[in-house]
């Protein structure tokens, strides 16, 4: 069977990239290496694995219409740690083609927090951005 490149980064296999944290044989450990297998994961909508990611208190119930959704890529601008408060965030911008909006190409660019539950890091929230 052919290698597919991993959604997160075309360069890589998936196999070797985010299939492991998918399948539940490794956990992310890095606020960046986490970001990017959410993204796969919305690429592939492997709606438990976000929801594995999630912090608890604003995980949603409803995950939307993925299927009108083409994501076409992700960029990791930036990445950074406050220790002090236990937060870690990650700037990325994903573009996307959603088919109800006629298929109009368009992009999230957004500032992800992350901080720990049950010893995990997840994903908290996030501040969208101009």
């Amino acid at each position: 069977m052919k290698n597919i490149p991993c959604p997160c980064n075309p360069k890589t296999d998936y196999k070797n990239c985010c299939e492991p944290f998918h399948l539940g044989q490794q956990y992310p450990q890095q606020q960046e290496i986490l970001m990017r297998s959410r993204y796969s994961a919305y690429v592939l909508q492997n709606i438990d694995y976000l929801k594995l990611t999630w912090h608890s208190t604003t995980c949603p119930d409803n995950f939307g219409d993925m299927d009108s959704i083409k994501w076409l890529g992700l960029k990791i601008n930036q990445v950074n740690e406050d220790i002090k408060h236990q937060e870690y965030f990650v700037e990325f911008i994903a573009r996307y083609k959603d088919s109800n909006q006629n298929g109009k190409a368009d992009k999230i660019h957004e500032l992800s927090r992350f901080i720990y539950e049950d010893n995990k890091l997840v994903y908290i929230d996030g501040e969208f951005l101009v």
